[in-house]
């Protein structure tokens, strides 16, 4: 037995075949689903385990075999970094892979640049299959083979199963880099959602995000799970606790951002991490609420359907609006079908119904339809109601955005979204849209009163440069936050107290008597007396120990909150950064500055506000998912969707 696990990898020197698709660490004794590959051992141990001694030992060692077996797998990601093009532009595009590889390569990491043409149209055949999904059989299709050959006769087109593996390598090599990202940034967020296939089967997919060695956010897919026809809530809960597990983060997560469904809520809460609702969600809720409740604005929402289903679903009908558009001069666009699960899509279609009204009209006149055209009344009612909801269309795209920071805006945005309904209700005289307005008014203050108060909100918010203090309302609760600011920076320098001295002398809390405050001076030299002249427990029987020792930890204490409160107070006084800049920036150039603050501004800045990057994958999985792939495995579904575009 240990002779065959040695033959394949030195991880098996750590691990134990419990069952056949169950495997345990020896190290800490998780368990994890072994699907024939050591991939989540690697992780885990890398993760969970990296100072351990296999780790120098089996990257030496594999890293040069590496260098031969698989010469192709570096170059790969070398070519297709640099050029803007390739499949893993949308992966760099939130600084994830683009700033890990290039961390690595100054780091001193080997990157072997191949040269020759076979191989680099072997990534550019990757590239096509993972940026267009298309089936690892397409190379085994005679007219795809016939091409491939008429454009290059000395191109030998590797089989199904050769394409496969190298799918698995770049895939790999992802993993590691995002395994080293984990180790550094300390804390990842996570988001997760459920989804359907088309062909009616149930997945539940996570994503991670961090803050990367070079202060740029980044986003990856951790994984997906098939989960049983008739699932359960303790399905969910063991898939989750899989997809985790297998990164070793049960005890690294900031946040596990969801939707605020019992089923996702309570598999969260049962896997130890905090859950924070997905703010995303909570404004949908509250614009369908207040839109349901507008009485006049739903009956128009229904006719303006029914204008854009009779358009959608008549091809002769589509051409005439597009003739109609040609003739008064207005762009040719076709209409906007809502989805009942994005509020957004509402906004959409009346928008679009609103400025092509006059096309319209005009293609319903000359078709045989007895669809009822919208009046100038209605259209009224849309632009009124348009111009409420405008900020609320703005917000939700800020907030579904994966390449800036999000989970800081969510207090500002509310506090702005307030704001903004406030003026607009009372400059508003259409009663429809006044209705509308007073119904937002409502939901938000029912759904969003004490989000304030949320600590991870209130800290994000307070990280952020361009928010700070001015994110807050309620001043009572700024204050507040800046407490748990204080104390978290104060955590923080106990554990590292060498990171003390980077601050300027004239604010930091150095120990050094040249730029020590008065009140920190007396405490350390407290003590000092304290240490030098408390009577030894040999002396005393050690009736004192305890005391002596609570007043070291008392002083210690005193000493680190000062130090954190010199520290808050001087990021607190810099100047605002400008509202369109990237705070990660800010944070990159200040990170000597105020280095525990930087900590933790990666942990609550990695925060999203919203599960839209494991929504977005839905989209992708429906071209993953079809009849030419019946029967791919998960873990080649895993890795079509982890390359293509990076995330998915």
């Amino acid at each position: 037995m240990t002779e065959f696990k040695r033959a394949f990898s030195l991880v098996w020197d750590h691990f134990t075949l419990v069952t056949p698709n169950k495997v345990q660490c020896a190290l800490c004794s998780q368990r994890l689903s072994f699907n024939k590959n050591t991939s989540a051992m690697l992780r885990h141990l890398r993760s969970r385990h990296p100072s351990e001694a296999w780790y120098s030992n089996s990257t030496s060692g594999a890293h040069s075999s590496t260098s031969n077996s698989t010469s192709g797998v570096h170059s790969t990601f070398s070519n297709s970094i640099i050029s803007s093009s390739g499949v893993h532009s949308s992966f760099s595009g939130t600084t994830g892979l683009n700033s890990m590889f290039t961390n690595n390569a100054a780091a001193g990491h080997h990157i072997q640049v191949r040269t020759t043409r076979q191989e680099d149209l072997d990534d550019a055949l990757v590239n096509m299959l993972v940026k267009d999904t298309q089936p690892f059989s397409v190379v085994e299709e005679e007219g795809f083979a016939a091409f491939v050959q008429k454009l290059d006769p000395s191109y030998n087109l590797p089989n199904k199963q050769a394409l496969k593996k190298m799918v698995g390598s770049r895939c790999e090599f992802i993993n590691d880099n995002v395994v080293s990202q984990m180790v550094i940034s300390d804390f990842v967020s996570l988001t997760s959602d459920m989804w359907t296939s088309i062909d009616k089967h149930s997945y539940i997919s996570v994503t991670g995000h961090l803050v990367a060695e070079n202060a740029q956010l980044s986003t990856f897919l951790l994984g997906i799970s098939k989960l049983p026809e008739n699932h359960k809530v303790i399905h969910i809960e063991e898939a989750k606790n899989q997809l985790v597990a297998s990164w070793g983060l049960h005890s690294r997560v900031a946040a596990f951002v969801t939707e605020n469904s019992e089923n996702m809520v309570a598999t969260v809460q049962k896997l130890g991490i905090l859950q924070l609702p997905s703010f995303a969600h909570v404004l949908n809720l509250v614009i369908k609420r207040s839109m349901e409740a507008t009485l006049e604005l739903q009956d128009i929402r229904s006719q303006a359907r029914a204008i854009v289903a009779f358009f959608k679903s008549n091809q002769n009908a589509e051409m005439r609006l597009a003739e109609v558009q040609g003739q008064l001069g207005r762009p040719e666009q076709k209409l906007i079908q809502e989805v009942d699960s994005r509020w957004n899509s509402s906004f959409s279609m009346l928008e679009r119904v609103f400025d092509q009204r006059e096309s319209v009209a005009a293609a319903l006149s000359t078709l045989d339809t007895d669809i009822i055209p919208l009046g100038s009344a209605d259209y009224e009612v849309i632009h009124q109601c348009l111009g409420v909801l405008g900020s609320f269309n703005q917000a939700t795209a800020e907030l579904a955005s994966e390449k800036r920071v999000s989970a800081s805006k969510v207090i500002p945005l509310v506090r702005m979204l307030k704001i903004t309904l406030e003026k607009k209700h009372g400059a508003i005289i259409h009663p429809t849209a006044t209705q509308l307005a007073s119904n937002l008014q409502r939901e938000l203050q029912m759904s969003c009163s004490m989000v304030e108060t949320e600590p991870i909100l209130a800290l994000s918010a307070l990280l952020d440069p361009r928010f700070k203090m001015l994110a807050f309302g309620n001043q009572g609760y700024a204050q507040e936050a800046v407490k748990l600011l204080t104390s978290e920076c104060a955590s923080l320098i106990r554990i590292n107290p060498d990171k003390d001295d980077t601050l300027p002398p004239s604010t930091t809390g150095s120990t050094t008597p040249s730029t020590t405050s008065p009140h920190t001076s007396w405490a350390m030299e407290t003590a000092s007396l304290s240490m030098a002249t408390s009577p030894s427990k040999s002396h005393d029987g050690g009736l004192w120990e305890m005391f002596d020792s609570k007043v070291g930890e008392t002083q210690s204490v005193q000493s680190s909150t000062a130090d954190a409160a010199v520290e808050v107070q001087h990021y607190l006084s810099d100047p605002y950064l400008n509202r369109v800049e990237n705070p990660m920036h800010y944070w990159e150039k200040h990170s000597k500055v105020y280095p525990h603050l930087f900590q933790l501004a990666r942990k609550y800045l990695s925060v999203p506000a919203s599960s839209v990057p494991c929504e977005r994958i839905f989209t992708k999985a429906g071209d993953v998912f079809n009849k030419k792939r019946s029967c791919l495995s998960m873990k080649a579904v895993e890795q079509i969707m982890l390359l293509n575009k990076g995330l998915v």
